[in-house]
């Protein structure tokens, strides 16, 4: 008899591999518990990178999703929480050459999949006080992008613009809110994303300013942080 930890590294191998288990492993029961696992972890992600799978389809999302499970098999029974790597996965394929933006919309579904599932804020008060700091709301991701990666996620997570897309090579920024029960997607310029980083730390106002005006002396601070503030991206503490 094999010990405990030999069994368990058998079971992990023969669950994730393509191929005929071992002869232990060659059972009905296990042939079901092995689809069963690899169609969870397929389906997982393909739950949470919808884009990932709209621009690549079904087929070819699946067999990539298989080769990510191998190298990262489901761990725990919550599938919200899976496939975090998958975009840095993306990034290393060689074939995602074709689609240089493609680990880009991976990780912009990750971040919608993280305003959705955040915390909401506690109560907030609307207006500045003398000691009031301004903070990211928890439920606010966002993202500096070196393709134009959250013109093409916009545009496929809205079907009727699809046929008059294309856009400019260019860096892109991009911010997902949740002010209430949806998820607000919003593409976004290099200041209001630096404003934004100043704002992962609550900082009082002024200090916001200073650090946004040295980046971008031309920037108008206090309309990003009415916007921020409005949009439900930034709340006053």
């Amino acid at each position: 008899m094999p010990d405990l930890a030999t069994f368990q590294r058998d079971f992990a191998t023969a669950l994730l591999a393509n191929r005929q288990p071992a002869e232990p492993f060659r059972s009905l029961a296990f042939a079901v518990y092995r689809n069963t696992s690899a169609r969870g972890a397929v389906e997982a992600l393909r739950a949470a990178y919808p884009t990932v799978d709209m621009l690549v389809g079904e087929e070819m999302f699946t067999e990539v999703a298989l080769d990510y499970r191998r190298e990262h098999p489901l761990t725990g029974p919550v599938l919200s929480e899976y496939g975090g790597a998958f975009p840095y996965y993306l990034a290393r394929q060689p074939w995602t050459c074709e689609l240089p933006y493609l680990a880009d919309i991976a990780r912009l579904d990750g971040l919608w999949l993280q305003s959705f599932l955040a915390r909401d804020a506690d109560a907030m008060p609307r207006q500045f006080g003398g000691s009031t700091k301004i903070a990211l709301h928890p439920t606010s991701s966002f993202a500096w992008l070196a393709t134009p990666a959250m013109t093409i996620w916009q545009a496929h997570r809205d079907p009727w613009e699809i046929p008059e897309l294309s856009p400019d090579w260019v860096e892109e920024g991009a911010l997902f809110t949740r002010p209430g029960s949806c998820v607000h997607a919003e593409l976004i310029d290099a200041a209001f994303h630096h404003l934004l980083v100043a704002c992962t730390t609550p900082s009082p106002a002024a200090d916001i300013a200073s650090v946004v005006t040295a980046a971008f002396p031309h920037s108008d601070v206090a309309e990003l942080l009415r916007r921020g503030i409005a949009s439900g991206a930034l709340v006053i503490q």
